[in-house]
């Protein structure tokens, strides 16, 4: 997740480069393995107001800048999400179960 905050701009303030993105990418990555079908996500909020979470729905380059569109991520329901998720690995699992673990 990357938090975006509302900073006013500074003199000499630029945009972050996409050189400097992927530094700090490969950075965390080499301490906290990411996988390469992880998620980015977006939390983003204006000031005074709640934080909301969007995915990236497109990226277009345009001359020397990369612009990322988003939209809203949809709330789930938590418990429910778990449940989903353990429930459909406990159906990958061989037969039979043998003390509540998935075979190798």
């Amino acid at each position: 997740m990357l938090q975006v905050e509302d900073l006013p701009a500074g003199p000499e303030q630029t945009f972050l480069t996409v050189g400097k993105f992927r530094s700090i990418l490969a950075q965390v990555d080499r301490k906290v393995r990411l996988s390469a079908d992880a998620r980015l996500t977006f939390e983003v909020s204006r000031p005074g107001e709640a934080m909301q979470v969007f995915d990236v729905a497109g990226i277009a380059v345009d001359g020397e800048a990369t612009v990322l569109s988003l939209e809203p991520r949809p709330a789930i329901c938590k418990p429910r999400h778990r449940a989903a998720a353990e429930a459909a690995r406990q159906a990958s699992c061989c037969s039979p179960k043998t003390s509540g673990q998935c075979c190798a």
